[in-house]
């Protein structure tokens, strides 16, 4: 690897980290405010990217965190009692039920999701308008790069 490869790969994970630990630093509090854990915030985000289908099943969401439907209906009986999902008879499948956000758990979820995100407001403000279009134009080209990796 030459010495500008190491040097890339570097600040690139020197990079990438600093954005990750920003990103969920005010996630991660956010959620703890809310008493959710990190099945019960994982399952509402797939619910939420589920939801123009109607939903998901419990095994849906078990098989995306990789746990059991028992624990799944276990963290959901605690989201169910929050407000913050809900259970409804599958119409095709009378023996197994729809779990959808509520309007209040779509609300908390995205407010979730800005949180998440305002670092990037407050980094805004310490970039020049020249800095801020370098990386967005860094962005997305290593968008593109990613894309082709696919």
């Amino acid at each position: 690897m030459s010495s500008d490869s190491t040097s890339f790969s570097e600040s690139s994970r020197r990079a990438f980290g600093q954005i990750i630990h920003l990103s969920m630093r005010n996630f991660w509090h956010f959620t703890r405010e809310q008493g959710l854990s990190m099945a019960q915030i994982i399952a509402l985000r797939q619910l939420y990217h589920q939801g123009e289908a109607g939903g998901c099943s419990v095994s849906h969401i078990g098989e995306r965190l990789g746990v059991t439907n028992a624990a799944v209906s276990q963290s959901l009986d605690k989201l169910v009692h929050q407000g913050l999902v809900e259970r409804k008879e599958n119409p095709h499948d009378r023996r197994s039920k729809q779990i959808s956000l509520t309007l209040e758990g779509e609300k908390m979820l995205k407010k979730s999701m800005r949180v998440q995100r305002s670092w990037i407001d407050e980094l805004s403000t310490k970039l020049s308008v020249e800095e801020q279009a370098q990386i967005e134009s860094a962005f997305r080209l290593l968008s593109q790069k990613i894309n082709e990796m696919e």
